[in-house]
């Protein structure tokens, strides 16, 4: 059965095209969670989707991730299944004020978030994210029997701004939509903006190593115990000199998600890529932090060392100017807020909206006018709040000012309210019905 609807939103079968409407062919490059998640939304409007991944696996790399409520919500409506996903809800957020002393700490609550913005804080093991998405994707559900076709080593060497994707067989498929997905090393931003925008290191070549640990093998000594104490569901933030680390649960507590922030000269190999996986003990930054936190890094596994990237916020998106033409679903954010795979989770809900019912094929550029006015303010704002690790709103560089109008949060409670309260489904919605002066009825 559908979940049930959420308050303030039209119930999903709104997307439902009715014999009347248009559906497209649409090619998705990269299977990643904002690629899934872009198949599950379009499928809900009835179009042809197919997904080629580079991949032989289309497994994610990586340890945990986080689901805050403006992107559990979005789950949520498109029929996720948090339990199967073995999703945590976070309980608090915990600031250790002195390494050498655990017993000053900071808490705030986050069991609130439910009744404040609708949805939980989740955790989630990063495969456990992908593979429930994958299923969700690939496979019909009680609201559609629609299913994405995805095509595992398939890479894609080019894209054309009329659709078509090009092999590096020689062979071609022509799309009405191609979405690339395809990551922050994406091979086709120049393509989608005309320009090319470079990564760049985010802060002082920050860099981050996760790990992860069994929480049944931590230490039982007086440190480990006051540095969890309270539950293992819990976001834990620990700073020492020109690094952090920050720790949290996955699959309903059972795995810690320990992920140390530092600059790049303290890798053992500096040059190390993104997502590269390492057997050896991570470097030189362990020293700076408490020996009970040493002992949890030496019983850690699945060690992988990642430089942080980032670009400068976009200004626009693609020129709509055809109704065959590549959309970009790939945003580069550093993970302070952890918001980075929420926006490509957003992206993809606001982009479902507004493909949705078409009366013609010729209302596409139309349509991704609408995506691109909604989601360039959004994504650059998240980005922005996300790019200080104590936030401070003098700091903004003044050519980035305008993207947050009046709205510019002052402390820790607006960048939680700009960040959580917002419903990028109930906006999509909104400018929908304004465009079509409120003929979008539900099915």
């Amino acid at each position: 059965m559908p979940p049930p609807n959420q308050p303030g939103l039209p119930p999903r079968g709104t997307l439902t095209p009715k014999d009347s409407h248009k559906t497209m062919r649409v090619g998705i490059v990269g299977a990643g969670i904002g690629g899934l998640m872009a198949a599950i939304t379009l499928l809900e409007g009835g179009h042809e989707v197919e997904i080629f991944e580079k991949s032989q696996f289309s497994k994610e790399v990586g340890a945990a991730i986080s689901a805050p409520p403006n992107s559990s919500r979005i789950l949520d409506y498109f029929g996720f299944d948090f339990s199967r996903a073995k999703a945590t809800p976070a309980e608090s957020l915990v600031y250790n004020n002195d390494a050498k002393n655990l017993g000053d700490k900071t808490v705030l609550s986050l069991l609130d978030y439910k009744s404040k913005y609708g949805f939980a804080w989740h955790f989630f093991h990063r495969v456990d994210l992908h593979d429930e998405l994958r299923k969700l994707a690939t496979e019909p559900t009680p609201s559609r029997k629609g299913f994405a076709r995805l095509h595992l080593a398939t890479p894609v060497s080019s894209v054309d701004l009329d659709g078509t994707i090009h092999f590096p067989d020689g062979t071609t498929v022509k799309k009405d939509l191609v979405v690339a997905a395809d990551g922050v090393r994406s091979s086709f931003i120049s393509t989608v903006l005309g320009e090319e925008i470079p990564s760049q290191h985010f802060q002082h070549f920050m860099t981050m190593t996760r790990l992860l640990l069994p929480t049944e093998q931590r230490a039982n000594d007086a440190d480990t115990n006051a540095f969890f104490k309270g539950g293992y569901n819990s976001i834990r933030v620990l700073r020492v000199d020109d690094g952090s680390l920050v720790a949290y649960g996955c699959r309903n507590g059972a795995l810690q998600n320990i992920a140390f922030m530092y600059p790049a000269e303290h890798l053992e190999d500096a040059a190390v890529n993104d997502g590269s996986k390492t057997d050896a003990h991570p470097g030189g930054f362990l020293k700076k932090y408490p020996a009970f936190i040493q002992s949890l890094a030496s019983k850690a596994s699945g060690i992988g060392e990642w430089r942080l990237l980032t670009r400068k916020p976009l200004d626009r998106l693609p020129e709509v100017g055809s109704r065959s033409l590549v959309m970009r679903l790939i945003r580069c954010l550093p993970v302070i807020r952890a918001q980075g795979a929420s926006m490509a989770i957003e992206d993809a809900a606001a982009l479902g909206v507004f493909l949705s019912r078409l009366t013609t094929l010729e209302d596409i550029p139309t349509r991704l006018e609408m995506f691109n006015d909604l989601r360039v303010k959004r994504a650059a704002t998240v980005q922005l709040m996300s790019s200080q690790h104590k936030w401070d709103p003098r700091k903004i560089p003044a050519e980035y000012v305008h993207y947050f109008g009046e709205d510019i949060p002052q402390n820790d409670v607006d960048l939680e309210r700009c960040s959580c309260d917002h419903s990028v489904i109930k906006e999509a919605f909104r400018t929908l019905q304004k465009k079509d002066e409120g003929k979008l009825s539900p099915a």
